[in-house]
Order: C-alpha cells, then sequence, then structure tokens
C-alpha cells in the first residue's frame, strides 16, 4: 500500500471498505493497517462534516503533495543519509520521504504565499493599503503566511487526534501516524521558512513579536522544535504530546487576522469583535483545556521505556508549551476583558504589538 502511486491508490480506494481505506491510506496506524477503528463516530463516510472535508481537502493535497515532492525526497534521503541504512528498510525510507515532502511543500508555499502577496495585497487591500506603515507592510507580506499552519496542518493534526490508537498517552514509545508524520512535516516546514524570515529582518520582526525577548523566544522555539519533532515523530516518541502541539496551529488564523486588522485600523469594527470572541473559545479549548490530558500523561508516562537522554529532553520540554498557553491565555482573556469594558484595544493601532494579543505568530 504505501508504495502504490498515488493516483493508483485513488482509484483502489473507492473498492475498500471506508474504515480499512482510512487505516492503509490515510496513516491511521503508521504501517499496521490491522487496527481496529471505531465507525460509530468518525468514520460513517458522507454522513459527516469532517469526511466530506477529508475527502474534498485533506485527500487531495495528500495527494498532490506525495506525488510531487515524496520521489525528489526520497532521491535525496538514499543519497544524503546512508548512515540510517534506509535502502535496507524501506518502511524507514517510506516514512522519511513522506515527511520531508511536506517540509519542501510547506516551504514552497511559503515562498508562493509571500510573493502573491507582494503582487496582490496592494490591489486586493487598496482601500486600506495607505493605512498600512511601510515598515509593516513588508511584515504584511510575510505574516500572510502564518495562515499556512492553521489550516494545513490542522488538516492533518485533527485527525491524527481523532484516530491516535495509542490509549491516553503514557505510552511514551508508540509509533505515530503518517497524518502525525505529515502534520509535523507542514509545520516544521513552516518553521524553518518563518525562522528564516526572523533572521532577515531581526528589526522588523521585532516589532511583530514585541520586542527582543519574545523575538529570542520564538527563535528558540523553532530551533528546539525543528531539532527535536522530526526525532519525535520518526522515532515513535511521545507522540500523544507532538499531536497536541501541532493542532494547537488552528488558533493562529485568529491572531493573524486580529494583526491585519489592526493594522488596517479596523479595530472597531463588528468583524474585529467578532474574530476576538471566536478567538477566545478556541484558544482555550485547543490550548488550555487539554492540559490536564498532557499532565496525566506526563506523570504517569512509561518513562522507563525512554533512554537516559530521551528523559532528560523530555522532562524539560513537554511542560513547557503548556506553561506558555496558560501564561498566554491569562493574557488573552485579561486584554479581551478590558475591550468590552472600556471600549478601546489595550494594542490599538498605535502601540506596538506586544505578544500574545498583537503576536501573529505561532505559540504552540
Amino acid at each position: 500500500w504505501f508504495c502504490a502511486p498515488p493516483r493508483l491508490v485513488e482509484n483502489i480506494s473507492e473498492s475498500i471498505e471506508p474504515v480499512t481505506y482510512y487505516a492503509r491510506i490515510k496513516g491511521v496506524s503508521l504501517l499496521n493497517s490491522s487496527i481496529m477503528i471505531p465507525t460509530g463516530v468518525l468514520f460513517k463516510m458522507g454522513n459527516t462534516i469532517l469526511d466530506h472535508i477529508d475527502r474534498h481537502v485533506k485527500l487531495p493535497v495528500q495527494l498532490f503533495v506525495e506525488e510531487h515532492f515524496r520521489g525528489k525526497s526520497a532521491m535525496v534521503l538514499k543519497k544524503v543519509l546512508p548512515s540510517l541504512k534506509l535502502r535496507k528498510n524501506d518502511a524507514s525510507l517510506e516514512v522519511a520521504s513522506i515527511f520531508f515532502a511536506y517540509v519542501l511543500f510547506a516551504i514552497t508555499f511559503c515562498l508562493c504565499a509571500t510573493v502573491s502577496s507582494v503582487l496582490l495585497s496592494p490591489k486586493i487591500f487598496r482601500k486600506y493599503w495607505a493605512r498600512v506603515s511601510d515598515s509593516d507592510k513588508k511584515i504584511w507580506h510575510t505574516n500572510m503566511d502564518t495562515y499556512f499552519p492553521a489550516f494545513f496542518v490542522t488538516l492533518f493534526a485533527l485527525p491524527a487526534i481523532l484516530t491516535f490508537d495509542g490509549g491516553d498517552g503514557t505510552k511514551f514509545v508508540h509509533r505515530a501516524s503518517l497524518d502525525t508524520v505529515r502534520a509535523c512535516g507542514l509545520s516544521l516546514g513552516y518553521m524553518a521558512w518563518d525562522l528564516a524570515v526572523m533572521l532577515e529582518d531581526p528589526k522588523g520582526q521585532q516589532a511583530t513579536y514585541g520586542g527582543k525577548k519574545a523575538y529570542y523566544l520564538f527563535i528558540v522555539h523553532h530551533v528546539f522544535s525543528i531539532c527535536i519533532w522530526p526525532y519525535a515523530v520518526l522515532a515513535g516518541r511521545c507522540v500523544y504530546f507532538v499531536n497536541f502541539f501541532l493542532v494547537s496551529e488552528v488558533t493562529n488564523s485568529n491572531m493573524s487576522t486580529r494583526w491585519f486588522l489592526l493594522k488596517c485600523k479596523l479595530e472597531k469594527s463588528a468583524f474585529y469583535v467578532l474574530n476576538g470572541l471566536a478567538w477566545i473559545p478556541l484558544f482555550l479549548g485547543v490550548r488550555v483545556l487539554v492540559i490536564p490530558l498532557m499532565l496525566k500523561a506526563f506523570i504517569f508516562g512509561s518513562w522507563n521505556a525512554l533512554s537516559v537522554g530521551e528523559k532528560i529532553v523530555a522532562f524539560t520540554t513537554l511542560p513547557i508549551p503548556s506553561m506558555l498557553n496558560v501564561y498566554w491565555a491569562r493574557m488573552i482573556v485579561r486584554n479581551a476583558l478590558k475591550y468590552l469594558v472600556t471600549g478601546k484595544d489595550p494594542e490599538d493601532s498605535s502601540s506596538s504589538d506586544a505578544a500574545p494579543m498583537g503576536n501573529t505568530k505561532k505559540t504552540n
């Protein structure tokens, strides 16, 4: 199944029982198509919104990426990573090539989105373009890329969570699903692009992030994620946590929209209020309410299954995203209450965009 050409897979999929099709093609369990999947909630084909999104959005994206980028990734891996013995391990080569295919797709998409914004934003937003300062116009184009992880990463991370077959997350050594591999590749591809953007324009990005401290915090965040997550996903370590970190990308859409509205001086518009009101429950639901689940997995996890180095990395890094999310949630709720009481945004368009309220970047 994993070696079949995408177009062949697409044709064959129509004759496969829905649950088996999802397990084998979409990566419910990596290299394990015999897993039992509950059919009463999510997998009644054609009866849910998620199913329509899956068939008409997720699957076409998946087929496109793996048809155009996976072959190139596999060729590169065979040449530059012989020490991993990927030539003798078809499964490892397949999974690694899928991962890097999505990394390449993310970088390519962000590049195209930036160029498209440079060409089209002055025309599409010409009514508001004069309100945007010259310094913010450059940031505007790269900030368009922040919608990428909100949509594409969530597209694969949410199914990865809903179909996670590792129980309550206490099993630290557990094979990642292909959807987790894909979502992680997309997220890290975006981070690599965003890291390059930050390093290319430190002053402009510091203004966007809210100062030097926040700017360097996100550089550290990106570097650590790029270094740690590929190993976690490809080696099957603490995948339960990575899934939740990945799906939190969905909140980027509200953060980015808020930044653009501020720069267009539309903070008093109804859309600005609605975007903010929608952001609060989304942020709390995706980033805060799941913390007890991760805390339980962290406390009762199978630490003995990890090596000494893995234990150190997991113990020191897994709690950080949750702690940051609690801090940012507190700031978001506090500023929202101030806005509702006073009618004034704590970070209006005349002030700097201090994190997290004015921050358009990811915070997972």
